[in-house]
């Protein structure tokens, strides 16, 4: 019963699935788009690849602000970041913490980092952003999981102001699980 009446007081905005693409690469190569999604631990340490190219790629700077203007961090929370010396129109960090099996709050911070991003971005005047695809190196949250929950978030959110979201996965079994997925939302509609 309850289940019910949450479905109907979800929003009944249409899902725009046909502006998600998953697409095999790395984020950083994808020279269409006006921005990127990174993840980053609510201790503001740059562990990673993906963080230390973007650390990297931006500048000394981008650390700078980040300890100036972050401080103490939430889960789920998301920050619009100055570009510096990318080549991108905005930076967007999500705050997630390492995870615990996904029994806790974690999943509703994952939602609200995609959801956080993609509105930041709208609000930003962003076309476009690029998004990592998570799951694969997380033993207790799988990355069906990861793809559902982040296809879930994105789309919910999604309106005509971007003209797509990326997601990119950095390895074939990735890019199946998050098209598999995208294709189940599509069947929903």
């Amino acid at each position: 019963m309850l289940k019910r009446i949450a479905q109907k007081l979800r929003p009944t905005n249409p899902i725009h699935t046909d502006r998600i693409k998953i697409e095999y690469g790395e984020i950083l190569s994808q020279g269409d788009c006006e921005s990127i999604l990174f993840f980053m631990h609510e201790n503001l340490k740059w562990g990673g690849g993906l963080n230390s190219a973007i650390r990297k790629l931006a500048g000394p700077e981008l650390d700078s602000y980040i300890q100036t203007h972050v401080s103490t961090p939430k889960n789920g929370e998301v920050f619009a970041l100055p570009p510096y010396n990318s080549p991108y129109k905005a930076l967007f960090m999500a705050v997630l913490a390492d995870w615990d099996g996904g029994n806790g709050y974690e999943e509703r911070d994952l939602m609200n980092c995609y959801r956080g991003a993609i509105g930041a971005a709208q609000d930003h005047n962003i076309k476009t952003i690029a998004i990592p695809a998570l799951g694969r190196d997380k033993r207790d949250f799988p990355h069906i999981r990861f793809a559902r929950v982040a296809l879930k978030a994105i789309s919910e959110v999604l309106d005509p102001r971007l003209d797509f979201v990326k997601i990119m996965c950095v390895d074939h079994t990735m890019m199946r699980t998050y098209q598999g997925q995208l294709q189940k939302l599509e069947s929903k509609q």
